[in-house]
Parts: structure tokens; C-alpha cells; sequence
């Protein structure tokens, strides 16, 4: 990560409570007073197949909150247009994980789409000091996932663990699911390096690590 990493850091950490508990946090306004910004959620461009995965996550989410209330779930099923089997996995799912509120993860996935299209918004918010460049921006990604992955107790690789951030498969899958999110609500050229060309080498250097 760059320059005033763990100020950055600690910043991460409090707009993602900030995010989780839907409230400001007095520390991130502390920190925002020291950069003279407020942060604010960017809104990120998504393609055609990322929409239709937000409707059927809203739809489960809404049909198992229906029959967490009393629906029944044959009914619920039909009028969400979903899977009657899924909809039952979902509910049960749900009631064995302890977790305060339901939230739809897809199959095999450590964060639900919301969550993952929040580490977007989060990471185009960053304080202006700092660029929030494509190369820069998928850098700090793992970082900021892991923290994401603790702050909300979840089911993660034990490598995420040792070496404090996301591993590369899952970063890989990410930059593949969000491609048109990333070259489409961050910039390519980064400002460090048109300030710095220094940075330029030191960029390649991390990149073939």
C-alpha cells in the first residue's frame, strides 16, 4: 500500500464499522477533519449481468424475510420467481448461522454481492490525498477485503490470516466478476506515478514479486 499506510488503514477499518452500523463514526470524522474530506460512498458503474444479480439478491433477501415473518414458502417462491428447494435452503441457511440479519452470498462466496459492491464504493471514497487509480485501487483491495472478511465474521482461506490481506485467487476472481466495475468508476493513469516518475519502477517491481 502507499504512503501513510496506517493512517489509511485505521481509515478502512472505521468506514467499514461506519458502513456496517450505518452510522458515522467520530473517529472517521476525526480523520476526515485531518485531510479536510468527507467521505462519501461513490456510486460505481455496473454492466447489464451485475444488475440482474442485484435484482435476484434483492428477491431472495426479501422472500426469506417474508417467510421469516410467517409466508409460506411455496407461495413466497412463486411470487419472487424463485427456486422453491433454494428458497428453503436459503431460510435454513440463514437460522443455523446466528447472523442478525440475512443477506444473499451466491454459492461458494466469502462476501454477499452488496458486500463485495461496497468494497468498491469504499475504496473510490478514499481520501483525495491519496490516488485512487485502477493499479493503486487493486493494491489495497486485499487489504481492505481481509478486514472487511473479520470485521463481519466470516468463512475465509486460513491464508488470509497469515499474510494479512486476500489471497490471489480470490483477488483474481474479483478483478474477473468486476472488470467493467474497475476500468469504468477508477481512473488509469495514476497520479503518483505522473508526480513521481520514480514510482513508475517502483510499481513494476511489485508487480513481478
Amino acid at each position: 500500500m502507499d504512503e501513510d499506510t496506517n493512517l489509511l488503514q485505521a481509515w478502512f477499518n472505521k468506514i467499514i464499522d461506519m458502513s456496517s452500523n450505518r452510522k458515522r463514526s467520530k473517529v472517521v470524522a476525526e480523520m476526515c477533519d485531518k485531510w479536510d474530506y468527507v467521505p462519501a460512498l461513490k456510486k460505481i458503474k455496473v454492466k447489464k449481468e451485475t444488475k440482474e444479480y442485484l435484482g435476484l439478491t434483492q428477491r431472495f433477501e426479501a422472500a426469506v424475510n417474508d417467510v421469516l415473518a410467517g409466508a409460506e414458502e411455496k407461495l413466497i417462491a412463486k411470487n419472487y420467481e424463485l427456486d422453491f428447494e433454494t428458497l428453503c435452503d436459503e431460510v435454513c441457511r440463514f437460522k443455523n448461522s446466528g447472523a442478525k440479519i440475512y443477506e444473499y452470498n451466491g454459492t461458494g462466496r466469502i462476501f454477499s454481492f452488496k458486500e463485495e459492491l461496497l468494497l468498491l464504493k469504499i475504496l473510490a471514497a478514499i481520501p483525495q490525498a491519496h490516488c485512487i487509480c485502477q493499479t493503486c485501487t487493486l493494491e489495497r483491495l486485499p487489504y481492505i477485503a481481509y478486514h472487511m472478511a473479520r470485521k463481519k465474521n466470516k468463512i475465509y482461506p486460513r491464508e488470509w490470516d497469515v499474510n494479512q490481506r486476500a489471497g490471489k485467487g480470490w483477488l483474481i476472481n474479483f478483478e474477473i466478476e468486476y472488470d467493467y466495475e474497475i476500468l469504468n468508476s477508477f481512473p488509469a493513469v495514476c497520479k503518483l506515478t505522473q508526480n513521481n516518475p520514480s514510482e513508475v519502477n517502483e510499481k513494476n517491481k511489485k508487480q513481478k514479486i
